[in-house]
């Protein structure tokens, strides 16, 4: 027998607990590796929507503190959970059930990163999220993200893009897209558990997938007060994360 279970309201209570087994591929190192090569030595960080914590945890090891706002009650447990077996990191990342551009901390940051994030973010909150953390950089501080490209909007049927085993259960990944507007995506991810190759546990996500074209971006973080200074996004420059569209800003003032 096996269960099924569907979620629409909230995938990532779902998906928490197969992230870092079924969402990380081979490319993880790379995105970390820029995300922590920003972080100033001894600063302070702000981090958005740090799921179950691959760069935050880098990151954190680089800093003097990181704040973090996770909606997700199933990805903060994970990462709490991270920090409890690093003791050396513990007391410098601060991890809060919170949303930007909602949250507001009355302090500012020398460095500001969204890693892995845009899917979820509409392009209509893209500009009060840029206010919001224009608020909360330090003058000369660094905001950085990626998932900013003028790629097609992905559309392929369902199929299995990854794998994983642990001990006598298999667990497996498929998705499939298809096209709801020009910068806009919907997205159906399948969770299937096998114990000894025995189907035990089928579990459904459905959400949107949001793109954000360079220009646009380009134009929010002006209205901001932000100028992209860098990034894959908005140069010629060759980096492992070209496809990912990494782009690095800074406050005019």
């Amino acid at each position: 027998m096996s269960l099924t279970v569907s979620s629409t309201t909230d995938p990532y209570g779902v998906a928490a607990a197969y992230w870092d087994r079924l969402h990380i591929g081979p490319g993880s190192a790379a995105l970390v590796s820029f995300f922590a090569g920003l972080a100033p030595p001894g600063g302070h960080a702000l981090e958005i929507g740090p799921g179950t914590g691959r760069v935050t945890l880098a990151v954190a090891g680089r800093v003097a503190s990181v704040h973090c706002l996770e909606p997700s009650p199933a990805m903060r447990a994970v990462l709490m959970t991270k920090l409890a077996a690093e003791p050396d990191l513990r007391d410098r990342v601060t991890v809060l059930g919170a949303a930007a551009p909602d949250f507001r901390f009355g302090r500012r940051f020398d460095y500001i990163y969204l890693a892995a994030v845009y899917e979820d973010v509409p392009p209509e909150a893209r500009r009060p999220l840029f206010a919001a953390l224009a608020e909360c950089l330090a003058p000369g501080g660094v905001l950085a993200m990626d998932m900013v490209t003028d790629e097609a909007v992905p559309d392929h049927p369902q199929r299995e893009v990854r794998s994983a085993r642990q001990g006598e259960c298999r667990y497996t990944l498929s998705s499939a897209v298809w096209p709801l507007g020009p910068d806009l995506a919907g997205v159906r991810r399948v969770y299937r558990t096998y114990h000894r190759d025995t189907l035990v546990a089928t579990e459904t996500t459905k959400g949107d997938y949001h793109l954000h074209r360079p220009a646009d971006v380009l134009a929010d973080l002006r209205a901001a007060g932000l100028t992209a200074v860098g990034g894959s996004a908005v140069t010629d420059e060759v980096t492992p994360l070209d496809d990912k569209g990494t782009l690095i800003a800074r406050h005019d003032s």
